[in-house]
């Protein structure tokens, strides 16, 4: 893995750790996260190979939170946009798939079309 993409995912996490550690200097002001800033920029242009421990954890945290987020954003999408909406529309009595029809007739309630498709149907399609 480290031979295929010639030390780029050594490089992010380097510079993803040192602008996460200058993040935490400007918020907790202690010298200590300059330093280790220091040293993972020193590790990431000497020895890009020091740094793929970090990169399988770094990646490795970035797929179980992609796995989450997508989880619970899909489950609000469902909650707040498209559950209410299927409320509403069964409230006011819409039937977008004719459901009715189908439970309360013997055949089939497919709309039948004899149309004939000609040239221009393909042209205009819509």
């Amino acid at each position: 893995m480290l031979k295929k993409n010639g030390g780029i995912r050594q490089r992010d996490v380097c510079l993803a750790l040192t602008f996460l550690l200058l993040l935490l200097w400007l918020l907790f002001k202690q010298a200590v996260f300059v330093y280790a800033a220091m040293l993972f920029l020193l590790l990431g242009m000497c020895a890009p190979a020091a740094m793929e421990p970090f990169a399988v954890v770094w990646f490795g945290l970035a797929r179980v939170l992609g796995s989450v987020t997508s989880s619970v954003l899909l489950t609000l999408v469902y909650g707040v946009i498209l559950l209410p909406v299927a409320l509403v529309r069964r409230c006011i009595g819409k039937d977008a798939m004719n459901l009715k029809l189908w439970k309360n007739g013997k055949g089939s309630c497919l709309v039948e079309r004899e149309h004939v498709f000609t040239p221009e149907d393909f042209i205009h399609p819509y």
